[in-house]
């Protein structure tokens, strides 16, 4: 997967709320330069599932996921704790944590297939 095609999965990610349905539309898409009559490769399939739960998952999952807690994964990223644990309990938009830095996060953690 080149960056360009990582980015617009990234991207088209933040606009779907079905998991299954975000597969099959990008697997499908034309950014792949695939001809239509070629089967999807299970890699792809794989990778937009990965790259599908990277975007959706919050920091607690990240550190639940990499088998840390948050505290952990504050000390790992050197993210003052009281910020890594607004992130956590976070309900409003303002005190998320950006989705580059979660991206960042479970890519350097291997949580992202790539």
């Amino acid at each position: 997967m080149t960056d360009k095609q990582y980015s617009f999965c990234i991207n088209e990610a933040k606009n779907y709320t079905d998991r299954d349905a975000y597969i099959s539309d990008l697997a499908l898409s034309t950014i792949w330069g695939d001809a239509p009559d070629i089967g999807i490769p299970s890699e792809r399939i794989d990778q937009l599932g990965s790259i599908y739960d990277a975007v959706n998952r919050s920091v607690k999952d990240i550190a639940a996921s990499a088998g840390m807690s948050c505290r952990k994964l504050a000390e790992r990223f050197c993210i003052p704790y009281r910020t890594v644990e607004s992130w956590c309990g976070a309900t409003d938009a303002g005190r998320q944590c950006p989705l580059y830095t979660r991206l960042m996060m479970q890519e350097c953690l291997g949580l992202i297939k790539r």
